[in-house]
């Protein structure tokens, strides 16, 4: 099996997955979701084992790593710019949620950022940034 075959049994296993799931919801049924994840992992794994191509490269990392990067850029300035709004607009209104809801948003977008700075951190040393490449 080649790459583009695999990726066809990944779209076919993620739909399969979901209609799974939706099933599952409607009916109120959460064996019938579970199943259907278990089912679709297994019949993943047992595919990517009969892949013969090489499934990531350095290419294909590097474009997720920038796809990660932008994304966890655009949501932090937007989760950062929505707190501050709503809590200008609970403060105005004298409404408490709409102000808890901002200071929420606030705390997330700062956990977001620590956990990031600690990651950041953590990957270049293990990966030999030294000292005199920050300066």
């Amino acid at each position: 099996m080649n790459y583009q075959q695999f990726k066809r049994m990944k779209v076919l296993t993620a739909s399969f997955v979901s209609a799974t799931v939706a099933i599952a919801v409607v009916y109120n049924n959460i064996v019938l979701a579970l199943a259907g994840v278990l089912i679709g992992l297994l019949f993943l794994f047992l595919v990517r084992r009969k892949t013969k191509a090489v499934l990531v490269d350095e290419r294909i990392q590097n474009i997720g790593g920038r796809a990660a990067r932008l994304t966890y850029t655009i949501l932090t300035i937007t989760i950062a710019f929505l707190s501050l709004v709503f809590i200008i607009i609970g403060r105005r209104l004298g409404e408490a949620n709409y102000e808890m809801l901002g200071i929420i948003l606030s705390y997330i977008t700062l956990f977001s950022l620590a956990f990031y700075s600690l990651f950041y951190k953590y990957f270049s040393k293990k990966y030999g940034e030294t000292d005199d490449e920050q300066d």
